[in-house]
């Protein structure tokens, strides 16, 4: 068969329509904003609940 002279690619090369972008900053980060999330509402709920206040203040005292 003779050469067309058209450059086909190899057929297991993907085309790519949208060029790669990184996920967001909160995709990545998403376990630790969680676990802050959970740690800052524990330590509200230790501010304000005077059950808990009064556990760790049984605790701290020496």
């Amino acid at each position: 068969m003779a050469y067309s002279g058209i450059n086909f690619a190899p057929m297991n090369q993907t085309i790519k329509l949208v060029p790669y972008s990184p996920p967001p900053w909160y995709v990545q980060y998403a376990p630790e904003i969680a676990l802050a999330i959970v740690l800052a509402s524990l330590g509200m709920l230790v501010l304000v609940s005077p059950r808990f206040r009064s556990i760790i203040m049984r605790y701290l005292r020496f």
